[in-house]
């Protein structure tokens, strides 16, 4: 078996009692079947408590004021403390590990959804790159999956990744190429061409290529009235989302009013001076786009659909951007790292945490005027 990782995967280290925002609260808990029967067996005064708080029908852990039956006071896990990591669920192991599995290939990441991670992810200026060790294990044989299409996915990823962290290019740009190449390569998967990408990629590549793009993209820059009605849209689409936590409408609300309240002007001019304001920090929406390619791209082997795991990933980092325009100005026109971690991860809880959040984003992106090219070209550039 093939594992791929980022190379700060190893980094990581749960700090326990002193996470700000424990991952045993805001959404259920899954047990796998396997942990289940470990608990149905579990015998005395523990076992009791397991068979009384656990949804043996859902297969998952009772909650109490949202939060998992086994958090206690000092916010560590009973199950651990009581009788040892070794009858902790799949899930409680491995968060916030996330695996996506290929055949004969295990893609592993680190969730943005924990406070930690953020923190690592956040705070990387050099370029992120990735990890491969091999691991014996039997052959696998999925009976319905394109290898040719994996393999060519992983080239266009590979691209992708060599643009988004080409730092020499201003955001914009990047962000502007991640949507209209991966545009252009869909329609090559959807027409089964896919002979036909390696020479775009090397289409792609030629500077000649790149300057001529960077014209055209340019031409969306100055179009204030179109960004500034598909981004309020797009911003308003959260709503349509399941919640999570409750506080965060609470501060979806706060936001939007901060960001559109004062009309298209106002808004213009705080994300020009929040721009100024946070140019050496760019770096991290570099981080968070690597983030979703990394983790959502190789999903297109499933689908066929990898123009929308783009956008899907492009959208987050706009969203994200647009939050901290708000939290900019509600903090005095000022931004600390703190800050960012905290409404990041708290993004990626309610997107990622949700498989009907993610769901809806994928019908949104797929059939929604304001996620077609053009205008998120607009909101990228305006």
């Amino acid at each position: 078996m093939e594992y791929t990782y980022p190379e700060y995967y190893k980094k990581f280290q749960c700090i326990a009692e002193k996470c700000e925002n424990t991952c045993c609260a805001g959404w259920g808990i899954a047990i796998d079947d396997k942990t289940l029967e470990k608990y149905r067996n579990c015998k005395g005064s523990f076992g009791n408590r397991l068979h009384n708080s656990i949804n043996w029908k859902e297969q998952s852990f009772e909650q109490t004021d949202k939060c998992c039956a086994f958090l206690n006071e000092q916010n560590l896990c009973d199950i651990y403390s009581e009788v040892g990591k070794d009858m902790l669920c799949k899930t409680c192991k491995r968060y916030p590990r996330h695996i996506e599995e290929f055949e004969n290939l295990r893609e592993v990441s680190l969730s943005l959804s924990c406070p930690e991670v953020a923190r690592i992810i956040l705070g990387r200026k050099k370029k992120t790159k990735f990890l491969t060790s091999f691991q014996e294990t039997k052959e696998e044989e999925y009976e319905e999956f394109n290898f040719f299409l994996f393999t060519k996915l992983q080239e266009i990823r590979d691209f992708l990744m060599e643009v988004v962290q080409n730092a020499q290019m201003s955001l914009e740009y990047r962000m502007s190429f991640l949507v209209a190449v991966s545009h252009d390569i869909q329609t090559r998967i959807s027409k089964g061409k896919l002979y036909e990408i390696d020479d775009l990629l090397e289409r792609y590549r030629q500077e000649n290529f790149q300057r001529q793009a960077e014209k055209k993209f340019a031409e969306y820059s100055g179009c204030p009235v179109e960004s500034y009605e598909a981004k309020k849209q797009i911003y308003k689409n959260l709503y349509e989302l399941e919640v999570l936590d409750e506080n965060w409408t609470k501060r979806l609300k706060a936001y939007e009013e901060l960001l559109y309240k004062e009309g298209e002007e106002a808004y213009q001019k705080s994300r020009q001076e929040f721009r100024n304001y946070y140019k050496a920090q760019e770096y991290q929406y570099t981080q968070i786009l690597v983030y979703f390619l990394f983790g959502y791209f190789g999903g297109a082997v499933y689908d066929e659909n990898a123009y929308d795991k783009v956008r899907f990933a492009v959208v987050n980092t706009l969203l994200i951007q647009e939050m901290d325009i708000a939290l900019w100005i509600s903090n005095g026109k000022k931004m600390d790292f703190g800050g960012q971690v905290d409404l990041v991860h708290r993004f990626a809880r309610e997107m990622e945490h949700s498989d009907p959040n993610l769901e809806e984003m994928e019908v949104m992106i797929g059939y929604q005027e304001e996620y077609s090219l053009e205008n998120l070209l607009y909101c990228i550039w305006n």
